[in-house]
């Protein structure tokens, strides 16, 4: 079982075409797709709701599941009626019953599901007012290599398993301060680390439930963000001594408590003898 970067730093081979992809490429079954990637679809545009692979045979084309892709129609307009059967983007801001709310996760409100934000703090967040975008007070961040993020949690953040994560990017601030540090300067190698450690961070959260084809999910969607991480290198030994010595500091900042260690080994040892596929190729956004 991998931990963050480490086995696939030994084992890893670029996958990608040697031609440029289409800017907005037709959807094939097979292929793995990161959150956020557009493709077409029987003439229109979709955007992927979570990274995942698309699965041969398992007829999960853009059109049938929702819970993957979202018909791309533009933004959530601010302050929008909350309404079930749309899918949420990270960020979304609306009104229910009076009250206002943010979106934690990308999510799809399926019909039938009673998936009102009141019901389900895990996916929406109460907010003042449609205009507090972010929980982070104005001028409560710091900026690193550009990028703002929140304060510096010290010790703080390390009394609960989950930590301290002040503007609800599914990112631990001290992660999230980590990566903006050691990846900062280059756009896109912070995007995928970002996006990597949110979803070690899903499986901490997640270890205790021995769920194991969450884990397997996970897994696969942490594999296809490394995989867009990796691109943004010129060869597989480009940086090599770095890229070995960076992804074991950022496994040793996950697991930086007692409670998180634990928590990745029932990970591990739930993954442990499971078989994942690789996507015949791989799209990142």
């Amino acid at each position: 079982m991998r931990r963050p970067f480490l086995a696939a730093l030994l084992t890893t081979t670029l996958l990608v075409p040697a031609f440029a992809a289409p800017p907005l490429p037709e959807w094939r079954e097979g292929d793995g797709y990161l959150i956020g990637v557009a493709v077409q679809y029987q003439g229109q545009t979709y955007r992927a709701l979570q990274s995942h692979t698309a699965q041969k045979g398992a007829n999960w084309n853009p059109a049938s599941t929702p819970a993957l892709w979202q018909l791309h129609h533009g933004p959530v307009q601010r302050c929008s009626p909350w309404q079930a059967g749309y899918s949420y983007q990270l960020g979304d801001q609306i009104r229910h019953e009076g009250d206002y709310y943010r979106a934690r996760q990308a999510h799809t409100a399926h019909a039938g599901t009673e998936w009102q934000p009141p019901r389900v703090p895990a996916l929406w967040q109460p907010i003042a007012q449609c205009d507090a975008v972010t929980p982070v007070p104005p001028g409560n961040t710091d900026t690193i290599n550009g990028i703002k993020v929140p304060p510096d949690p010290g010790a703080a953040g390390r009394k609960t398993l989950a930590g301290i994560d002040a503007d609800n990017d599914g990112v631990r601030d001290d992660v999230q301060r980590f990566l903006a540090q050691e990846v900062g300067k280059h756009p896109a190698r912070f995007k995928y680390a970002m996006e990597m450690a949110r979803i070690t961070q899903q499986e901490i959260l997640s270890a205790g439930g021995n769920d194991r084809e969450r884990v397997r999910t996970l897994t696969n969607q942490w594999s296809l963000a490394l995989d867009c991480f990796y691109d943004t290198y010129k060869n597989p030994t480009e940086d090599y001594e770095w890229r070995l010595n960076f992804s074991k500091k950022v496994a040793a900042l996950h697991a930086n408590t007692s409670d998180r260690m634990n928590a990745i080994k029932n990970s591990d040892a739930m993954a442990s003898g499971m078989m994942f596929r690789s996507p015949i190729r791989y799209q990142c956004d």
